[in-house]
């Protein structure tokens, strides 16, 4: 029999964003499809508790020539200081033999990137790396021998959007690669149109949790359409976190400059608790400034102990809250992460509801150990290997506390939940799930 032990918690849970980030979407059909890939980055980001502001400049078939020439797009460019600027080229431009592409495509990538950094020198600039056609493009197939198959297509795309990034201090959100891991590892989702060319709702799904992943540096999703079939969402979100992974280094995603507070499960066995959460941070900034929203707040230096690198893609700062604010009662803290590089910087705001308190809990001494349970749930059941007895809390994957109660045996009902990814926490636990359909 195992024993029952004493344990604290405590209880940080996040609320909200304060902070809207703004994007202007420039493309034609490949970003407009579905309703557009912006309104579905806005649905996600929803799910996940952030705000996005976005516009939209599109035309079918429209390149950046066609922009160029447009008094509207520097217009538009230039009614607000934008935090993002996407660019999205002709579906078939960026894959034409090189010195077509460097005549006819470069040199207005270059108009528009100069215009956007004219109007705001902290602009980020993500061009959108789109997709090869399903059979290539075989209208100029004769012409250029690579058009004539997909990988071939996808391969001149991505070269030719990783050089505009490079050569304009951009980043390139890879979608075009994610759409290409999919159909490599999961061929059953239909990403084309029955012309092979432009998105079904899959992929526009695609493209914005990849401009979500990358923009946000977010790990996870809590969103997908209804009519996704089982496991679609899971699947596509495994090609998107390994598209933005394995070439953060080549489309220049290392470079971004972003700020995200991410709220951790908290335990402690003692009157000293640990309690803390994370600042996810870029690789390259000079200072993050925490606000903790009670008069009190703490700068950090890349080389301060806090900071840890995280998987070569990003540095996370580990903030304790009572190395800097002591024993503090209950309290709701509006915590604001401010990251600075140069001229120019980004915030990121949460509330936190902090509550510590000593309660008894029933937890099995060995589940400090290990919490082992059948990923992803299929049934609407979180089937665990082992009996569990205790106190559970289900979270969202931003923080917000959704469902909570007292197991006592080898599964937990989650049949309440949406397709999507949790957290549990039970002791001092706390481990991600899927829900499937």
């Amino acid at each position: 029999m195992k024993k029952l032990i004493l344990i604290a918690f405590v209880i940080l849970s996040a609320f909200c964003f304060a902070q809207t980030k703004s994007i202007l979407f420039i493309g034609n059909s490949y970003t407009y499809y579905n309703g557009g890939v912006d309104v579905m980055l806005k649905n996600i980001a929803l799910a996940e508790g952030d705000t996005l502001y976005t516009e939209s400049l599109t035309a079918g078939g429209a390149s950046f020539s066609t922009f160029c020439n447009n008094p509207e797009t520097f217009a538009r460019i230039r009614s607000r200081a934008w935090d993002y600027v996407v660019l999205q080229e002709q579906s078939q431009l960026p894959a034409f033999p090189p010195s077509q592409v460097e005549a006819e495509c470069y040199p207005y990538a270059k108009q528009l990137c100069d215009s956007i950094h004219a109007n705001d020198s902290c602009t980020q600039i993500l061009f959108f790396m789109t997709w090869g056609r399903e059979n290539g493009d075989q209208s100029n197939c004769a012409n250029y021998p690579p058009l004539c198959t997909y990988d071939g297509m996808q391969q001149r795309l991505r070269e030719s959007y990783v050089q505009m990034a490079d050569d304009n201090n951009a980043i390139v959100v890879p979608v075009g690669l994610a759409w290409k891991y999919v159909r490599d590892h999961y061929p059953e989702i239909n990403l084309y149109q029955s012309d092979e060319s432009h998105p079904t709702l899959e992929g526009t799904y695609l493209a914005a949790l990849t401009f979500y992943n990358a923009i946000i540096y977010y790990d996870g999703y809590s969103y997908a359409p209804e009519s996704f079939e089982q496991f679609t969402a899971l699947h596509i979100y495994v090609s998107v976190e390994g598209a933005i992974r394995n070439n953060s280094e080549e489309c220049n995603l290392n470079d971004l400059l972003f700020a995200k507070l991410v709220p951790l499960g908290i335990y402690a066995k003692s009157t000293d608790p640990t309690y803390h959460i994370n600042i996810d941070v870029s690789q390259d900034f000079d200072s993050c400034v925490c606000d903790f929203g009670n008069g009190v707040s703490h700068t950090f230096l890349p080389n301060d102990e806090e900071v840890y690198a995280e998987n070569g893609f990003n540095n996370s700062i580990y903030v304790k809250f009572k190395k800097y604010l002591g024993d503090i009662p209950s309290e709701l803290l509006n915590v604001c992460a401010t990251v600075y590089r140069g001229d120019c910087s980004v915030t990121d705001c949460k509330e936190f509801l902090y509550d510590y308190s000593m309660v008894i809990g029933g937890i099995a001494e060995n589940l400090f150990e290990s919490l082992n349970f059948t990923n992803p749930v299929t049934n609407g059941k979180l089937q665990f290997e082992s009996d569990v007895v205790g106190d559970y809390e289900i979270y969202s994957i931003d923080g917000r506390l959704l469902v909570s109660g007292w197991v006592s045996g080898s599964e937990i009902d989650v049949s309440q939940l949406k397709q999507g990814m949790y957290m549990i926490r039970i002791g001092e636990r706390t481990e991600k799930f899927v829900v499937g359909n």
